[in-house]
């Protein structure tokens, strides 16, 4: 009896001292309810470099649920019969999801229950290569600040900086919710100067610019700059993302189109002119670009280095042709385009390339007659449904674009459940697409 008694002691002596040097070689420190992460690698009671710290619970345990009206693992996998139960959820259904204006002034009276309610992603969750590699956000809306935070929650980390602009005319509930987020948090804040958005106009355009100078005047010395409307969701989790952009290497990712066919050249070869809230066709014929310009077409949205940004904003080419900008149809799709692509302007981070060529990977978005839509076509731009999880995940780019809050949301928050657990993850991230991309910065630090 003895003998069995002190064989099963030993055996309990061996499965502890097991569990215990686990624990030592993945660094994870048991801390009353702090469960350290295994990306860090020293301890961070030695750090004063972020706000307040918000404790995540266990996340060692595997992929963990956080929808549970579907199983979005076999979302993703393709599973039909799970995706037309996924189409067939309202927003009606799963109203907690998007909350509504007034309760986001309610519920960031206290904001530490906020943030952990909300499940902001704290330190535990950013390695020492991300810390070393602050990212710049800015954020554009107008409603709907239930769909913009949760795009800020799943890009939120305590090193990054966030500028947000609210449009001007926008409802005073939406002004005062995001006031209300904005005063839980040191690194996020909305930009000292407000536009009202006219989206074809040089407003829309300015929102940016107005963001971009306040950021390039913060404390925090971040490497790039990404401007988001708040329909769009990241593909990459933030370390997944550092890893990208260091091997840009100062290198912008701009779209580029000089195709006759798609370059709309009437928006640039007549004059527009703001009257009261429209814009109006003049029907009279613009003068040419300064400086011997070729204008470019692309997207209002990309992946700024710093260097880039400062040009923007300082160099006197690129101000000469903002003033040009101003009598031109939608002036975000040329601007960001011409000065990354021109061969004239040579801007920090730019491409001599042929624009048409170069990759583009800030964004993924599905055009009419060009992809398989599984959502459904909004002005010729397809909003994702369930069905179109199973391509996203596999996506080289970055962000998606777009998601509707109130259309299939079992889209967006399995999206969401899905990006949460890749952070948690740990696994190796494959560079290897990245590393051979054409536009790599080579000689430029960011």
């Amino acid at each position: 009896m003895w003998k069995k008694r002190k064989l099963k002691i030993l055996s309990l002596l061996i499965t502890f001292g097991l569990i215990i040097t686990f624990l030592i070689q993945n660094n994870v420190v048991l801390d009353n309810r702090l469960i350290r992460s295994p990306y860090l690698l020293r301890n961070l009671s030695t750090s004063n470099e972020f706000p307040s710290v918000h404790v995540i619970k266990n996340s060692l345990n595997g992929p963990q649920r956080q929808v549970l009206n579907v199983e979005c693992a076999k979302i993703i996998e393709g599973d039909q019969s799970e995706i037309n139960k996924a189409k067939q959820i309202s927003v009606a259904d799963v109203k907690n999801i998007t909350l509504a204006e007034n309760l986001y002034i309610e519920l960031t009276k206290d904001c530490a229950k906020f943030k952990r309610d909300r499940r902001y992603m704290g330190i535990e969750t950013v390695s020492y290569e991300e810390r070393n590699f602050p990212v710049a956000y800015s954020i554009l809306l107008y409603k709907d600040v239930g769909q913009a935070e949760r795009l800020l929650r799943a890009i939120y980390r305590p090193h990054n900086i966030y500028c947000l602009h609210v449009d001007l005319s926008a409802k005073h509930v939406v002004h005062e919710a995001v006031r209300s987020i904005v005063k839980c948090f040191d690194n996020i804040f909305i930009t000292s100067k407000l536009e009202d958005v006219l989206y074809e106009g040089m407003s829309r355009l300015r929102a940016d610019l107005n963001c971009m100078r306040d950021l390039l005047a913060a404390k925090v010395k971040w490497k790039y700059f990404i401007n988001l409307p708040s329909q769009q969701f990241p593909l990459k989790t933030n370390r997944e993302l550092v890893k990208i952009l260091r091997l840009y290497n100062g290198a912008n990712d701009i779209e580029g189109i000089t195709e006759p066919g798609r370059m709309m050249s009437a928006r640039y070869k007549t004059k527009f002119v703001v009257i009261g809230k429209k814009l109006h066709n003049t029907g009279k014929k613009k003068e040419d670009p300064p400086h011997n310009i070729s204008v470019v077409k692309g997207s209002a949205y990309g992946i700024f280095s710093r260097k880039f940004v400062d040009f923007i904003l300082n160099n006197q080419t690129s101000k000469d042709l903002l003033v040009w900008l101003e009598e031109v149809k939608s002036p975000d799709e040329y601007y960001w385009a011409t000065l990354h692509h021109d061969q004239n302007v040579r801007a920090p981070g730019g491409y001599t390339g042929v624009p048409d060529k170069k990759p583009w990977l800030a964004t993924y978005a599905i055009w009419g007659g060009v992809s398989v839509c599984r959502g459904r076509f909004v002005r010729g731009v397809c909003v994702y449904g369930a069905g179109d999880l199973q391509e996203l995940v596999s996506r080289k780019e970055i962000f998606a674009n777009k998601f509707y809050y109130d259309y299939q949301p079992m889209a967006l928050a399995c999206m969401e459940e899905w990006l949460r657990n890749k952070t948690y993850s740990g696994l190796p991230f494959e560079t290897y697409f990245y590393q051979n991309l054409p536009f790599l910065g080579r000689d430029e630090k960011t």
